[in-house]
């Protein structure tokens, strides 16, 4: 397998609307780090796949099959696009249900994509891939309880290792990437670019994605909301990772299959569930005042056209032994462990990648407690399971032509 990076930066426009908080009062009037549109692509000899991954909130399908479209002239055959989800970025469309991307980032986030899938093209060289998954305690914990319920959060790592060295590592931490505050008004990767700072090297990349990190944030965890708090839970990710990984010991299985679609259809939230009878637990503060925001966007979501189904594409595709699963909306994390397991096999590692090739919003399972996250979704409590249950069909798919080619 043949594998290389690139990475462009994300130009901003002052006073651009923001992305990620309902109650925002001003736009973007500031840097604290630059927002980064990295590509990966990988190429086995017969199929070349890119991984592109922006520092945005959410990126839509309209600005997906674009950059695909723009990808294919690059003689790329397939290709993913996924944000980072950051909340210290431009407003690109992120509403439940999806919406079109403002024009003008559309076409600043396209060339940005273009020029870092020419530079990963341009630094492609023989490499293997391998996973390897790391614990972090006191990085974050369930957003939408009351009060902190201590968890080690699962961190996946893809290792690509070239000549005996880790040449480059793709970072999937299932966290919201939202450590500065509400009324921030200054770009910033937020936790994502934290932790591609805290693990590259002048002779290594790091890309960071984000995985099912519906439930999970650093509300309960964090000591503070500037970019010192950004670099300290970053080092908890980055020290165990250091510890963790390594390049591939010996070559491995190089073969590309191309990505396997699933299509769902879910079922519109229904009336019932765009109501919070009570207040969660929660006693006051900035808890409160997200709870109340989520029960304004479900009245307006009731108060529009609401009853049609909505339909979206889950995707896996091999990476060698790895099997990576796109799924375009917020999964909560249990329903990414679920994936994980149904998706099993001998000698193969699943890895999930969230707020990929779309954005529908929150998916939530039917057991989710009625929470902000809930309220603002557009489809009904259930959806989760559904789309978990698409992605393990993809993934069985994916196993298939794996025995196929051995054959």
């Amino acid at each position: 397998m043949r594998v290389g990076h690139g990475v462009d930066h994300l130009r901003i426009v002052a006073g651009e609307a923001m992305g990620g908080y309902a109650d925002r009062p001003h736009g973007l009037s500031g840097v604290l780090d630059p927002l980064e549109v990295h590509a990966v692509t990988f190429r086995d000899g017969q199929h070349r796949f890119a991984l592109i991954v922006a520092d945005l909130v959410c990126v839509n399908s309209d600005v997906v099959e674009r950059i695909r479209a723009g990808a294919r002239s690059l003689a790329i055959d397939s290709c993913w696009v996924a944000a980072t989800h950051t909340h210290a970025g431009p407003e690109a469309g992120c509403n439940p249900g999806g919406a079109p991307t403002p024009p003008e980032l559309s076409e600043r986030l396209e060339s940005a994509a273009m020029r870092a899938t020419s530079a990963a093209l341009a630094d492609e060289r023989d490499a293997t891939l391998h996973a390897s998954r790391v614990r972090v305690p006191d990085l974050a914990s369930r957003r939408n309880l009351p009060e902190l319920r201590a968890i080690d959060i699962p961190v996946d790592v893809l290792v690509v290792s070239s000549e005996g060295q880790v040449a480059g590592m793709i970072v999937i931490s299932p966290v919201h990437p939202t450590v500065l505050p509400y009324d921030n008004h200054s770009a910033s990767a937020d936790l994502s670019g934290g932790i591609r700072r805290a693990l590259r090297t002048p002779t290594r990349w790091v890309v960071a994605g984000t995985g099912p990190a519906g439930d999970i944030s650093t509300r309960h965890t964090r000591r503070g909301c500037d970019e010192h708090e950004i670099d300290r839970l970053a080092a908890l990710v980055a020290d165990r990772l250091r510890g963790g990984v390594r390049p591939a010991d010996a070559p491995g299985s190089t073969t590309l299959i191309p990505p396997v679609p699933a299509r769902v259809r879910l079922t519109a939230k229904q009336p019932g569930e765009a109501v919070a009878s009570d207040d969660g637990g929660l006693t006051g503060g900035r808890g409160l005042s997200v709870l109340e925001q989520g029960r304004r966007i479900a009245r307006d979501l009731m108060a529009r056209d609401h009853s049609t189904p909505y339909e979206i594409e889950v995707q896996a595709l091999a990476l060698g032994a790895v099997t990576l699963v796109a799924v375009p909306g917020e999964l909560f994390l249990e329903l990414g462990e679920q994936i994980r397991a149904g998706a099993a096999a001998p000698g193969i590692d699943v890895v999930v990648l969230g707020y990929a090739n779309g954005y529908l919003g929150y998916l939530p399972s039917r057991a989710t407690p009625t929470s902000y996250e809930t309220l603002v979704s557009p489809v009904a409590r259930g959806s989760g399971e559904l789309v978990v249950a698409a992605a393990i069909d993809a993934a069985a798919q994916l196993m298939h032509r794996r025995r196929d080619d051995r054959i």
